[in-house]
């Protein structure tokens, strides 16, 4: 059982303990609400940083002090509780002398006798009072005083702090939403870019057989096959085919900028044929030039750098466009024209290139996509001028597939090819084959879709001119309002859609869209 001196002597020391904790604690609170107010100020009076972060700083500047004050705080040693109650207690060192004692017996028998006595009657809350009143208030009044501040200092932007961080915000935003878009059309491709080629090598597999098992005694069955290859390979034509991306390739490449007519002539010429090796490696190297540029710290000579890579995938962008037409290609490279851009930013500048360097990668599997595409579509185009061919010979009972060699496509049109000149008809097949003077016997017509007229698209250029008025007839009576009001707001609503939807597809430029919806805001309703 401890005695009534070392029972003092503990609770005296936990006093202090507590004491000097809440010391510490109240000087800690003070000095973390003056910083609490001073980053009001910045951020009220100067914007140096947003507000909504300041509450966060807040929760950290009122834990640290308390972390603070507890690690601060150490429990005093016996001797220091000895000469503190002595102090207080005016007891001449009673406590002190008692504990320093060398040894027990004689003299210092006597002041232990004298210590314990006496610690009976000493009170451990006389001896380390607790003020807290006056700290509390302290703490409480620079509570208040914060409160006061964030509530009623107005925010004010000397600086234009927010404008910036506004705008900081909006390219971090476009950032994320143009690599969520190369994310999203990369898993389309790794959905696509084999189902379809595995779907044409099938259909032409499917149409080989078929001409290989074909034999002249069998017209009718022969046929009836042909006609079914026909449609499955024509759906998969029309659904490869894009007849403005044919229509661009047909076109003389246009220089841009820098780039040699004779290179982009090349590149044109390889992309007919179904090869984009030439494009991909430009693209490559426009891409390892981005990624050396990116690990440069930031000078005159990046910035330059920057510049001239900048123009140099501008023109390849501007001449695939041209020679390709294809929308996925143009994107890519788009994104990653506006990506460089905003690596410009110091702030984005690592974000911003490895979205570039991810965009420059989806433009190389879009041009293998591209060149994957045009290859189909020629496979598919020489397969449907083989069926009007063999279409042709069946009709005429000429068509025998155990006369090929088994050398493919290839081999099977030469083949038809041959027979059909050999039939004495108009050379290849056109629309006028098979057709002769006197009756025909209502079988049905080979048709070449492919086959050039000379028909031309032309408008006359004679003006339209009011001419004289054959017939004028009056009458009074009340117009059909509700049905003139109802086809007005119709083709008001289709015309609206219709611009809705090319502003949603970035083909009007960004500059008339206020405009073209101030237009439509300003439309009577009837």
């Amino acid at each position: 059982m401890p005695t009534p001196l070392q029972l003092l002597l503990r609770r005296v020391g936990t006093r202090c303990w507590f004491a000097t904790f809440a010391a510490r604690l109240r000087a800690a609170l003070l000095a973390g609400a003056a910083g609490v107010l001073a980053g009001l100020l910045a951020a009220r009076l100067l914007n140096l940083f947003p507000l909504d972060a300041l509450p966060r700083a807040a929760w950290g500047i009122l834990a640290l002090p308390v972390i603070a004050a507890l690690a601060l705080s150490r429990r005093p040693s016996a001797s220091q509780v000895a000469r503190t109650i002595d102090e207080r207690e005016d007891t001449k060192n009673l406590f002190l002398t008692t504990l320093l004692a060398p040894e027990k017996g004689g003299f210092a028998s006597i002041v232990a006798a004298q210590a314990e006595e006496r610690a009976a009657t000493v009170d451990p809350a006389r001896v380390v009072p607790f003020r807290w009143r006056r700290g509390f208030g302290e703490v409480l009044a620079a509570a208040a005083v914060v409160g006061i501040a964030f509530l009623g200092l107005p925010q004010l932007d000397p600086f234009n702090k927010q404008a910036a961080r506004e705008r900081s915000a909006e390219h971090e935003r476009r950032l994320a939403e143009m690599a969520r878009a190369t994310e999203v059309r990369r898993e389309e491709i790794a959905q696509t870019k084999d189902r379809e080629p595995a779907e044409v090598k099938d259909a032409l597999a499917h149409l080989e057989e078929t001409f290989k098992q074909a034999k002249p005694t069998e017209k009718e069955t022969v046929l009836k096959e042909l006609a079914a290859r026909q449609k499955e390979v024509g759906e998969l034509w029309r659904r490869v085919n894009r007849p403005e991306m044919r229509a661009a390739l047909e076109q003389t490449a246009q220089s841009f900028g820098e780039t040699d007519p004779q290179r982009l002539e090349a590149w044109r010429q390889q992309l007919q044929k179904g090869d984009a090796s030439a494009l991909k490696k430009e693209l490559h190297e426009i891409r390892e030039a981005a990624r050396a540029l990116a690990g440069k710290p930031d000078s005159a000579e990046k910035r330059a750098g920057q510049q001239q890579l900048a123009q140099r995938l501008n023109e390849l962008a501007q001449a695939l466009k041209q020679m390709s037409g294809s929308p996925q290609v143009n994107e890519a490279l788009q994104r990653a024209l506006a990506q460089l851009d905003q690596a410009k930013l110091e702030q984005l500048s690592q974000s911003a290139t490895e979205g570039a360097l991810d965009s420059l990668q989806l433009g190389e599997e879009e041009l293998d996509q591209l060149a994957q595409s045009l290859q189909d579509g020629k496979a598919l185009e020489d397969a449907l001028k083989s069926l009007q061919m063999a279409k042709l010979l069946a009709d005429a009972g000429k068509l025998d597939g155990s006369e090929s060699q088994g050398g493919g496509m290839a081999e099977y049109a030469a083949l038809f090819q041959g027979k059909v000149d050999a039939l004495g008809e108009r050379g290849p097949l056109s629309r006028e084959a098979n057709l002769g003077a006197g009756p025909g016997n209502g079988a049905l017509r080979p048709e070449d879709e492919f086959a050039k007229t000379g028909f031309k698209p032309e408008k006359s250029s004679a003006q339209l001119a009011g001419g004289k008025m054959l017939l004028e007839w009056k009458t009074k009576e009340v117009g059909e309002s509700g049905a003139r009001t109802e086809a007005y707001q119709s083709a008001v609503r289709s015309v609206q859609q219709g611009v809705a939807e090319a502003i949603q597809q970035e083909q009007v430029p960004p500059g008339y869209h206020e405009t073209i919806k101030r237009y439509f805001d300003s439309l009577p309703a009837k």
